[in-house]
């Protein structure tokens, strides 16, 4: 044991939160020459390399972490993430089984349809919060229909984050919002965009019937508020949100998604002769 590598480990801490990412990596690799036994700057290294989404080098410490302690539960989550990221199911399926998921040790990817779960998207941007279906424990299927400005949509597979950054509420129950990582798999869904000529109710609920019997999601983007980053980070409260777009008392602004727009275009027929209500041209926003 070299009396610098508790030193050496602080320098490297401190060059990565002052954003000194290359020298934190040498630095790292140093103490790792000195001490190849000590988990800990393997385990700093994966979770360096996770959030710059290398995911080979972030996969290789974390293993390297677990090996040389095999009760690291960090550790075995990032390895987790990494490994998925890597569709290397089984060695994601051995770090999940750490956290008592019980699963089969295969190759085949695994679709657990674990929870509901809120993810921040594109958290160093936008942060755009939805809620999601969470496949496995690195993994979420989008429920909602993201806003444009995402880059993301209805359906689309992301990687999640497994620490919680902020919480939601939802039907009286409190639930913890992961940061996405990185968007895994693009869905087939486009994302479309309309302003109806109508704030009655009972109106868009017959749009969002007549959505719901054609294989189209549609949202009330109307209703959205943007948070504070202090609210969003956080548990939000009704001070510091603000409507998503200023509207008239006789409009709303309605996100779609749909495969085809020729289906939704039919909907909107229907909805039209039914409720004789009007609306603006169809907005693709999102191919």
């Amino acid at each position: 044991m070299n009396d610098n590598t508790d030193k050496l480990l602080e320098q490297a801490i401190e060059l990565k939160e002052n954003g000194q990412t290359e020298q934190a990596i040498a630095a790292y690799n140093q103490i790792i020459n000195i001490r190849p036994d000590w988990s800990v700057p393997h385990y700093n290294l994966g979770l360096l390399h996770k959030y710059e989404c290398n995911w080979q080098l972030s996969f290789f410490h974390n293993k390297k972490a677990t090996e040389l302690s095999p009760d690291h539960e960090a550790g075995w989550w990032n390895l987790g993430i990494a490994a998925t990221a890597l569709q290397d199911w089984r060695t994601a399926r051995q770090a999940w089984n750490h956290f008592g998921l019980n699963l089969e040790i295969t190759d085949e990817e695994p679709n657990l349809n674990l929870s509901k779960a809120p993810v921040r998207l594109d958290p160093d941007g936008d942060a755009e919060v939805v809620w999601c279906t969470r496949i496995d424990p690195a993994r979420a299927v989008i429920d909602n229909i993201p806003l444009p400005g995402s880059g993301h949509r209805y359906g689309d597979i992301i990687l999640n984050d497994g620490a919680a950054v902020g919480h939601r509420i939802n039907s009286g129950r409190e639930y913890p919002v992961f940061n996405e990582l990185q968007l895994l798999k693009k869905s087939n869904y486009s994302t479309y965009s309309i302003t109806a000529y109508t704030n009655d109710q009972l109106n868009i609920d017959k749009l969002i019937e007549l959505c719901v019997g054609s294989d189209v999601e549609v949202e009330d983007w109307s209703t959205l508020c943007i948070l504070c980053k202090q609210c969003s980070e956080g548990t939000p409260h009704d001070l510091h949100d603000h409507d998503l777009k200023d509207s008239t008392d006789d409009e709303r602004y309605i996100g779609f998604a749909s495969v085809a727009k020729d289906t939704l275009q039919k909907v909107l027929n229907n909805w039209r002769a039914i409720s004789l209500c009007e609306h603006s041209e169809i907005k693709l926003e999102l191919n």
